[in-house]
């Protein structure tokens, strides 16, 4: 082998040990990307959950007042116009006339 031959070979050596470098480091770059989009993918489900637990424990709470026998009692009277037995209704009339 002459000497320009081997020059030729080691550099086409050189050249491939750089592109490989290159490759690695890309595929390095690209993966660390993916993963910084998934820990925010997960940052953000784990505040929706926090959201909706919080939201949740209201709605618990909303439903075990609206099973008290005082908001039963509440509501039945505002909105059916029901009344205990013994009590009188009164309902207002509106005047009509005009002056």
């Amino acid at each position: 082998m002459h000497n320009t031959e081997r020059k030729k070979t080691g550099a086409r050596k050189f050249r491939g040990f750089w592109v490989l470098i290159a490759l690695v480091v890309v595929s390095f770059a690209i993966r660390q990307t993916e993963v910084i989009r998934i820990k925010r993918r997960i940052e953000e489900v784990k505040a929706e959950i926090d959201y909706l637990r919080i939201s949740n424990n209201a709605l618990e709470q909303q439903i075990e007042i609206m099973k008290t026998p005082e908001y039963i009692e509440e509501i039945a009277r505002e909105k059916l116009g029901l009344v205990m037995p013994g009590e009188v209704q009164y309902i207002p009339i509106k005047n009509h006339t005009k002056e």
